[in-house]
């Protein structure tokens, strides 16, 4: 790499450095203040219990596994089946826990890196948000309210909706398991980024019409209330300054820590989730979750591309 390219992707590393340490700070002043005179940190927002039941939360998992099951075969199709082929034989030194994502960011092109970047920082925030956070722990907190009352012991020991955030967070973070491998073809990655993206969006289309049409889900169902819009964007500013770092922090930790053959992720992933699933409990919008998802994914493919 020529050395003006190094010194530039230096200091706009230092400069990302920079800007996360300035948020951190002002963020935890921010929280702190507001702790200190009493008031919440997050305001809470009530709202009616989510009206879809067990059964759609099964159609619209059919939907989104099918539709990527497409895509593949698709793309599978397109190339011809020696490029989902791995490799006869590879040493340990050629597999690796690296996100496809961070494969195809580094050294990729410009095509590749707005597919990376829409897939990354537009369509997984929205689509993983919805799934996980107003479908999956929605439900689960409508659960939770009809059996909450039957059972004593649980409301001593744990407070309101930490078992719904908690169990969407372990199934969210289970989704990003990964152990070492092999690369794959780097044409059949671009193809399952765009297409899984546009699958993705299709079934949270399909979702929101079944929901309607079956349930009579409103919008504040889904989480969205464009009278707040302003201010759960900055809520959701605010709670990427206050995690960036330490989940940055966390996820370097138990690279150092853990075996080579297991990726750190879904444990940083499993508290990341967990605010997320706390902020949409407290503010039952999703906007705050996924501007910090978005915020949180566009520094992760910053830092890729200007360490790759």
């Amino acid at each position: 790499m020529p050395l003006a390219a190094v010194i530039i992707a230096d200091f706009i590393f230092l400069a990302v450095l920079a800007v996360a340490a300035w948020a951190f700070i002002a963020s935890w002043t921010y929280i702190l203040h507001r702790w200190f005179r009493g008031r919440a940190v997050i305001a809470y927002r009530p709202r009616r219990p989510a009206p879809w039941k067990a059964v759609d939360l099964a159609v619209v998992a059919v939907i989104f596994l099918a539709a990527q099951a497409c895509v593949y075969f698709a793309a599978i199709k397109y190339l011809g089946p020696d490029a989902a082929r791995p490799p006869a034989m590879f040493t340990p030194n050629e597999a690796g826990t690296q996100h496809a994502t961070v494969q195809l960011i580094i050294g990729g092109n410009a095509w590749i890196l707005l597919i990376c970047g829409f897939s990354a920082i537009i369509a997984a925030p929205i689509v993983e948000e919805f799934l996980f956070r107003v479908m999956l722990q929605g439900w689960l907190a409508s659960f939770e309210r009809r059996h909450r009352r039957r059972m004593p012991t649980l409301r001593r020991l744990l407070p309101r909706a930490f078992l719904p955030i908690a169990l969407a967070s372990l199934v969210f973070a289970m989704m990003h398991f990964r152990i070492a491998g092999p690369s794959i073809n780097k044409h059949l990655m671009v193809l399952l980024m765009a297409g899984n993206a546009a699958a993705g969006l299709l079934t949270l289309v399909l979702a929101v019409l079944i929901l309607k049409l079956n349930r009579g889900a409103t919008a504040a169902d889904f989480g969205w209330s464009p009278g707040t819009l302003l201010r759960d964007v900055r809520l959701g500013l605010t709670a990427f300054g206050a995690v960036c770092i330490p989940l940055f922090t966390l996820q370097y930790a138990l690279i150092l820590l853990m075996p080579d053959y297991v990726a750190a992720d879904p444990i940083p992933l499993f508290f990341f989730s967990c605010v997320l699933g706390a902020l949409y409990y407290r503010t039952n919008s999703i906007v705050p979750a996924i501007v910090l998802h978005a915020s949180l994914n566009a520094t992760s493919f910053l830092a890729a591309w200007i360490l790759g």
